[in-house]
């Protein structure tokens, strides 16, 4: 099972927030007990650990992050492991794209754009801490120690703060192209979102609210894109990955399922089969002749 972040913070009331439109703000101490909860958010969001250990996994990248340390985690989806020598508490701070759009036409005279753009961004993007964001984080942190909460604008106003300080500091150069790249951006690639997490047991409502898009905008972007509708690329895609972890890995079929996005094994065997003539067993038997 896979759980929106987000959804879990705001219906659960069990953590204190603060937030104004869609941005949110979490003092956020871990109340799970499983030591790994697969996860996703329609938002990027922004980890500061002020005590304990927790491990973020994406696909092909992971990063351990303790005590005073930060990272920033691309919408989508991940693995989160959980260490229990010591309690988690973080503050977690979500990101709305369109935010960070109108931050940067707010202030375009302190974007810094380079010249060399990588070809494509880790979903993980560890954060260059410094006096100046240790002392925003400490801020942003007693606010949530007041008997009143602060006004909205104030709100804004700090996560602005936050952005210009990525986007004017050369510390944090990866993440700064990201949020430049971002900027610029009307829409989400839906070729980078669904590559990247195609894995993920995501519905296609699900897909559609992380690309920012209406479900019926969804299925005519993605019926432009990629010339088919986003049911049938999913289930390709899924088999062809299963295929080929079936092919050049160890993994048990179990784990190859879960690993290929799908929720019923019953389902992945008849499809796996229909498409490829043999059970899961049977082609990784045959493949390993």
């Amino acid at each position: 099972m896979i759980t929106n972040l987000q959804d879990y913070i705001l219906h659960s009331r069990l953590f204190k927030t603060l937030s104004v439109d869609e941005l949110l703000f979490v003092e956020y101490r871990c109340l799970i007990n499983d030591h790994e909860s697969d996860i996703w958010t329609h938002h990027n969001y922004l980890a500061y650990v002020i005590g304990g250990q927790k491990k973020w996994k994406s696909q092909n990248e992971e990063q351990l992050l303790s005590s005073g340390e930060a990272l920033f985690i691309r919408k989508g989806s991940s693995t989160v492991y959980q260490y229990f020598e010591e309690p988690f508490f973080v503050l977690f701070i979500f990101l709305p794209d369109e935010f960070i759009r109108q931050t940067l036409l707010k202030y375009p005279e302190t974007i810094k754009v380079l010249n060399k753009q990588p070809a494509t961004f880790p979903s993980l993007i560890p954060i260059k801490l410094n006096q100046v964001l240790d002392s925003f984080f400490e801020s942003l942190f007693s606010f949530f120690s007041e008997k009143k909460a602060p006004h909205p604008s104030l709100l804004k106003l700090k996560m602005e703060e936050l952005l210009l300080n990525v986007l004017t500091q050369d510390d944090n150069r990866l993440l700064r192209q990201y949020l430049v790249q971002l900027g610029h951006q009307q829409k989400a690639d839906l070729k980078d979102l669904m590559r990247s997490h195609f894995h993920a047991p995501l519905s296609i409502a699900d897909f559609a609210r992380l690309s920012a898009r209406s479900l019926s905008s969804f299925r005519r972007d993605f019926k432009n894109t990629f010339n088919t509708t986003p049911g049938k690329w999913l289930l390709r895609k899924r088999l062809q990955h299963g295929k080929w972890l079936l092919e050049t890995t160890d993994k048990t079929v179990q784990e190859v399922i879960e690993e290929s996005g799908f929720k019923n094994r019953s389902h992945f065997v008849k499809q796996f089969k229909a498409s490829f003539g043999l059970s899961p067993t049977q082609y990784r038997s045959a493949y390993s002749l």
